[in-house]
């Protein structure tokens, strides 16, 4: 019995679903993103202090190449991390919040 579950383990590891293993790492990009768009809209209206804002952009934008790094079913999150590490630090917050959303559709395919 316990033979027959431990050989049945790859073929469970086979049945899951591509680019599922990229979830947890399209999830924190699409976070990074979120977060830098509001960082770039709040610095916008004045809201937070440059120092802040630098800070908060450099952050999000190593996350963002943090988790990109170990993408590897997902060549379209591969290409909105490609997309958001091309953007200046300032980028419009709408710019940045487009490749989130890209991002969460990814997410929730799957």
């Amino acid at each position: 019995m316990r033979l027959a579950f431990v050989l049945a383990l790859p073929l469970l590891g086979a049945c899951s679903r591509p680019g599922a293993a990229d979830l947890p790492a399209i999830a924190a990009m699409r976070s990074a993103a979120a977060e830098w768009a509001l960082v770039n809209r709040e610095a916008q209206r004045g809201r937070v202090t440059p120092a802040f804002a630098e800070g908060m952009r450099a952050a999000a934008r190593a996350a963002i190449a943090s988790e990109a790094r170990g993408l590897r079913d997902s060549a379209a999150a591969a290409r909105e991390a490609a997309a958001l590490q091309a953007l200046p630090a300032d980028a419009a917050p709408e710019h940045i919040a487009r490749h989130a959303a890209a991002l969460e559709r990814i997410e929730k395919a799957l």
